[in-house]
C-alpha cells in the first residue's frame, strides 16, 4: 500500500478520535449513518458507520484508497461479568488508536504490551500484492476475555 496514503488514513482517523472531524449524522441509502469529515490539505478523509461496521474513504488528489470494517463490543453479559462497560472498552480502543497511530490499522501486524488487564493487537490475516488488498483483525481482551473485535478489509 502506498506510504502516502496509509499516512493519510491515519491521519483522518486520529482527527476523529482525536475531536479534531466534523461528526454529522447521515442518510445512505434510507439508513442513517454516523459521520467523520476531516480535511487538510489535498488530504480529503470520510468515515459513515452504523453499529456494527463502516467504511472509511481516503482522497489524495486523485487517488482513493478504502477500509472497511464490521465488528463491536461483546455482549453486556459479558462487560458486566468482568465489571466493565462498553464505555470502558471504547476509551481503552480510542487511547490505543490514539497511542499506536500508523502502526495499526494498516498492513502490519501489531502487538504491542498489555496495559494492566487490557490487551491489544492488530493481525494480518491475509494480503494479495496483485490486487493491493489486506485483510486483518482487531482485538481487544480484558483479563484475557475478549471484549471487542474488529475486522478490516483495506483496498
Amino acid at each position: 500500500m502506498n506510504t502516502e496514503k496509509q499516512k493519510a488514513l491515519t491521519q483522518g482517523l486520529l482527527a476523529g478520535y482525536g475531536g479534531i472531524s466534523e461528526f454529522t449524522t447521515v442518510n445512505r441509502g434510507g439508513f442513517e449513518l454516523k459521520s467523520s469529515h476531516f480535511e487538510s490539505g489535498d488530504v480529503v478523509y470520510h468515515d459513515e458507520w452504523t453499529k456494527r461496521g463502516g467504511q472509511e474513504i481516503v482522497k489524495i488528489g486523485d487517488k482513493l484508497m478504502t477500509r472497511v470494517y464490521a465488528g463491536g463490543v461483546a455482549s453486556e453479559t459479558i462487560l458486566s461479568g468482568l465489571g466493565i462497560t462498553k464505555e470502558d472498552v471504547i476509551g481503552h480502543l480510542k487511547s490505543r488508536i490514539q497511542e499506536l497511530g500508523d502502526k495499526t490499522r494498516l498492513c502490519k501486524n501489531c502487538f504491542p504490551d498489555k496495559q494492566d488487564e487490557w490487551g491489544y493487537q492488530y493481525e494480518i490475516l491475509d494480503q494479495d500484492a496483485t490486487i493491493a488488498t489486506t485483510t486483518g483483525k482487531e482485538t481487544i481482551t480484558y483479563k484475557d476475555q475478549t471484549v471487542f473485535v474488529h475486522c478490516f478489509v483495506i483496498f
